[in-house]
């Protein structure tokens, strides 16, 4: 009899790999996936805040001269004191993201969910030097430095983190009414040293510019708050890195 050809014509053979080609597919599917995910997030830009300006707001904290501004808003220069009794000006927060309120020591309301929230975007960056929160007082008569100073006790302010400003009440009130636009518009009655305080921590970027609003009676809102102070610190990095290439 003749020979037994295998079924289907080919002869048995051994198809299984053996260690040395294993460790060379698996060491190409992970360059292959990590290309994968290279490539994504290469293409994926970081979230951006938008820069606001005066014309995107709630016309109501607006004043009347700036209502029409859309382009190139910044801070303005001040000058007032803290709860330590300190001079602060513009130079002492250039570059840094800023959080700003209004409140006053007396307030018996929203303040004090305010106050409670401040103190968890302290801690979150209680040992960044690039992040300083400002808060201005509405009652700038009453609220001088030693009230301050007790306040701050109270409400565990890190007086290297988080000021507690008072100075002029013309001072306070133009910086309210045409940089931070966090108080509302006066009813009758209204003076230059008047102030109608609203729940807005004001997010500001190391340009000086305006780039969130949120409640700050809102826990919620505050977690956002503090998740975009981290976009704006990244964006700040690439800015210097940009600057000193630049040099």
């Amino acid at each position: 009899m003749g020979s037994v050809v295998p079924l289907y014509g080919f002869k048995n053979s051994t198809m299984g790999l053996n260690k040395a080609e294993y460790y060379k597919i698996g060491i190409l599917m992970v360059i292959f996936v990590g290309g994968i995910i290279w490539a994504i997030r290469i293409q994926t830009p970081d979230p951006k805040l938008p820069i606001l300006n005066p014309s995107d707001l709630n016309p109501a904290v607006v004043a009347d001269s700036l209502e029409g501004v859309g382009i190139n808003h910044v801070v303005a220069p001040f000058i007032l004191i803290d709860q330590t009794g300190t001079v602060r000006t513009e130079a002492d927060v250039q570059g840094k993201i800023r959080v700003v309120n209004y409140f006053f020591t007396t307030c018996p309301s929203i303040c004090k969910d305010m106050a409670h929230h401040l103190r968890t975007v302290q801690a979150a960056y209680r040992d960044n030097k690039a992040v300083q929160l400002l808060s201005h007082t509405a009652m700038p008569e009453y609220d001088t430095p030693e009230i301050l100073a007790a306040y701050a006790h109270q409400n565990q302010v890190n007086p290297h983190r988080w000021w507690l400003l008072t100075g002029e009440p013309e001072e306070l009130n133009r910086l309210a009414r045409t940089s931070y636009f966090a108080v509302l518009e006066a009813g009758q009655g209204w003076d230059e040293h008047s102030f109608i305080h609203t729940e807005n921590l004001v997010l500001v970027d190391h340009k000086g510019r305006l780039r969130g609003y949120y409640d700050g009676t809102s826990e919620e809102e505050t977690s956002l708050l503090i998740a975009h102070i981290g976009w704006l610190l990244k964006e700040r990095s690439a800015d210097f890195i940009k600057s000193s290439k630049a040099k």
